[in-house]
């Protein structure tokens, strides 16, 4: 096997930032602080996945987030119709998914909402921390998401840094 360098430079840079990320989290809920941000920490790993799912640098974050963000309103879409046209039914099911899923698909005619798996993860962070409409899902999916591809830029940057410095 060999060893790539620039890898071992991901791996520790992400070893650094995810475990503050998390530490950071823990000290903020323990703080008893009325705004929850339970799911905060998921939805930033999800967010993170998008920014190296679409292969990095700037253009990661400038399509990354809208895409992310354009999930959660899908996300909600789905769920209303599903709820306030279908009463939670399973046509209700198929109906609103199929709408929010290909709406996720169609948006990518758009240049901001392009990045396709970045629409789908942000639903499925929506779907994940509990799919209600309300603050306690809604801004820990937003602000996580937001933090997670913002904090996989700072570790490539942060790679980087040290690859050159392990390749000097």
């Amino acid at each position: 096997m060999k060893i790539d360098k620039f890898l071992v430079a991901v791996t520790i840079s992400i070893f650094l930032l995810a475990g503050l990320f998390n530490l950071a989290y823990e000290i903020y809920a323990g703080l008893d602080i009325d705004f929850s941000l339970y799911g905060l920490v998921p939805a930033g790993f999800l967010g993170w996945a998008t920014f190296y799912a679409k292969g990095g640098g700037k253009d990661a974050v400038t399509s990354g987030i809208p895409a992310n963000m354009s999930g959660i309103l899908w996300g909600v879409v789905i769920v209303l119709i599903w709820n306030h046209i279908f009463s939670f039914n399973l046509v209700g099911a198929f109906v609103a998914v199929a709408v929010g899923a290909g709406a996720m698909c169609f948006q990518a005619h758009l240049k901001w909402f392009g990045f396709i798996p970045g629409a789908f993860i942000g639903a499925s962070t929506f779907f994940a921390l509990g799919a209600r409409i309300e603050g306690d899902v809604l801004f820990p999916a937003i602000i996580g998401l937001i933090m997670g591809v913002l904090l996989g830029y700072v570790s490539e940057v942060f790679a980087k840094s040290i690859h050159k410095k392990i390749s000097a």
